[in-house]
């Protein structure tokens, strides 16, 4: 059998998208909850059910808001409930609200402390979001018109454009640090879910967009496709059909942030920073005193060394000096090599190792999100059908039960006539009540419809996890680096204390720096103990300029880099500057990283105070929910 899909006439539209409105501000219910009575009645939650009617191309025809006023308190409320509209229809009974200025006004009487009223209005508003749809047949774009009924590749691609662009300036602390500002321009953040159901007879090889749930109900397949426009997003779904047709697609649009990744990370970044920058201190501390070195052997003239006997007691007050200078070296070398031990024993790259894990958990997580909402859509499907049943055999007793009451009427002494008016009349009553619940004798029993809606609040929630899930899974795909690349710092680190060889040379580490200032210490001290006791041959003094020339030399190679023995040796020049651009470098990742925790902030505050779109009554709480609605395209 082929399924052809047809417009409804206006009037029957209507009906049918305010019943649908209706149902779904009904079975939000148990999401809300009332203030404390009061002496006087007001509104305490104003939730907006948005319903927008698009072509299939996504031009907007109409947008119709069902708005519910929860209300608390005793006696007479005035309700003034902002908003531009152009047309108001109350769906409560005893319940007239009505057009003045700029709002929807109306007077009711709360006389048990608490009361539901619903309305539905419409409105030219402006939505948040822009709809485009474009359709392809083997590679051409066509209008939906041209392409319905034909055969082929088809190709629709969904484009939502949001519109809700806001901008203004975060605080946050810098990577030094200090505090910061910045003016960031984002989009409220909206999770999109269209819904787009294809019958299986008349279509196969279906390619879906990533991401998209699959339900499979008899022959009809529905793509749930998660989507969040920053500003905008697009999702394409191809397949090979038959005859070209097109069900209604439903785009659900709520105002939230899916997922927001984890920044506990800057921490560990921060104090990683602070233990590189004290690394710097040290070593600036050590160039210091070896420059200060140098420029104490260049205060001396050896030029006359040789010849001037009587010199020699000042040589060996230089010489003493020269050793203590070396000693300090040493000491303060000792001090870095102890700070830089502790530095590469606190990092422990297991420690991070967990992060590496989390994605596949995720990824677990996501799985079975997308299972349960799957599962939990079929079991809507199934009671749309049992509902479905129940309605016409409700239908047919209601004409049987006329008919009956007819001929009853005409033969009122006959008692099967009377006894069939009866039976039909229970008949009628338990189908009234297992669509809508009621008690029957035996305690109240809910009705399909109730229990329909509480599993499509299930499908939908379980769909939103899903689709902050799937945003989370692809933000936290970038932690399993971090445990590599605390095992590759870890590894420098280690070079730089015990030497090592980089780039095919030799670097020497602190332990031997250590080692080498000790044993120019030790030869200061061997070679003022040698002038000494060769104070009586003064022709030995002949070799100290060549001495102290080498000497010189050394401590040049120590501070700045330099060839000993055939060997490049890096300077201490260098390990400062290597040690202040790592830092720099992390304090300015360690910035963006607290410049996004703020920006992410900032949008999930965003998302939170779009609760209305017409507005609320002063005081209330508001909840919001768009239901995008694009016409099919029949044969």
């Amino acid at each position: 059998m082929r399924r052809t899909t047809r417009r409804m006439p206006a009037v029957a539209r209507r009906i049918g998208l305010l019943a649908i409105a209706v149902a779904l501000v009904a079975s939000s219910a148990t999401l809300a909850s009332s203030a404390p009575s009061a002496s006087a009645p007001q509104v305490v939650r104003d939730t907006e059910t948005v319903y927008a009617v698009f072509e299939p191309d996504g031009t907007h025809r109409e947008t119709i808001v069902v708005d519910w006023l929860q209300l608390s308190g005793a006696g007479v409320a005035e309700i003034a409930d902002p908003g531009a509209v152009t047309s108001v229809e109350s769906l409560t009974e005893g319940f007239d609200p009505a057009i003045s200025g700029d709002a929807v006004r109306a007077s009711v009487e709360v006389a048990e402390g608490e009361g539901d009223y619903f309305y539905r209005a419409s409105t030219e508003q402006p939505l948040p979001l822009d709809v485009e749809v474009v359709y392809a047949l083997d590679g051409v774009e066509m209008t939906p018109d041209e392409i319905a009924g034909r055969a082929g590749h088809v190709a629709i691609t969904y484009t939502l454009r949001n519109r809700l662009e806001r901008t203004e300036v975060v605080t946050y602390t810098a990577g030094d640090g200090t505090s910061a500002s910045e003016e960031v321009t984002y989009t409220v953040p909206l999770l999109c879910i269209p819904q787009i159901e294809i019958d299986g007879r008349t279509v196969r090889d279906v390619v879906a967009p990533e991401g998209a749930q699959l339900a499979v109900t008899g022959s009809t397949y529905t793509y749930a496709i998660p989507m969040v426009p920053s500003p905008e997003a697009s999702a394409t779904i191809e397949f090979e059909t038959e005859r070209f047709s097109l069900d209604p697609v439903v785009i659900s649009a709520f105002p939230t942030l899916p997922a927001s990744p984890d920044f506990s990370v800057a921490d560990d970044l921060a104090d990683l920073r602070d233990g590189l920058s004290g690394l710097r201190q040290l070593s600036a501390g050590h160039l210091a005193v070896v420059q200060g070195m140098r420029e104490g052997l260049a205060a001396y003239d050896l030029s006359q060394v040789s010849g001037a006997a009587d010199g020699l007691s000042e040589l060996g007050a230089g010489l003493t000096q020269l050793q203590t200078g070396a000693e300090q070296i040493a000491a303060l070398a000792s001090g870095q090599y102890l700070y830089l031990d502790g530095v590469i024993a606190g990092l422990d790259p297991a420690a991070y190792a967990d992060l590496a894990a989390l994605p596949s958990a995720i990824t677990s997580m996501t799985t079975a999100a997308s299972d349960l909402a799957s599962g939990t859509a079929g079991l809507v499907t199934l009671l749309d059908g049992q509902i479905a049943l129940a309605e016409q055999a409700q239908s047919l007793g209601v004409a049987a039960l006329a008919d009956a009451m007819i001929v009853a009427g005409r033969y009122p002494a006959d008692p099967e006539a009377q006894a069939l008016v009866a039976t039909l009349g229970q008949q009628g009553a338990i189908l009234s009540a297992l669509l809508d619940g009621g008690d029957l004798g035996a305690g109240y029993v809910p009705g399909l419809r109730d229990t329909r809606d509480q599993l499509a609040d299930v499908a939908a929630g379980l769909g939103a996890l899903h689709g902050g899930l799937q945003a989370l899974e692809t933000q936290a795909a970038a932690l399993g680096a971090i445990p590599g690349a605390m095992g590759d710092l870890r590894d420098a680190l280690v070079l730089l204390r015990d030497g090592g060889m980089v780039g095919g040379e030799y670097l020497p580490g602190l332990g031997q720096t250590v080692s080498g200032a000790q044993g120019i210490a030790d030869g200061l001290a061997q070679v003022n103990a040698g002038l000494g006791d060769a104070s009586a041959d003064l022709a030995q003094l002949e070799d100290v300029p060549a001495l102290v020339a080498e000497l010189d030399a050394t401590l040049a190679a120590l501070a700045s880099g330099g060839s000993l023995e055939g060997t490049y040796l890096p300077g201490i020049d260098l390990t400062v500057k290597s040690l202040a651009e790592t830092a720099s470098g992390l304090e300015g990742g360690l910035g963006d990283i607290r410049a996004g925790e703020a920006l992410t902030a900032a949008m999930e505050r965003a998302a939170d105070g779009y609760d209305t779109f017409l507005g609320t009554p002063e005081g209330a709480r508001g909840t919001l929910t768009f239901l995008l609605r694009l016409d099919g395209i029949g044969e």
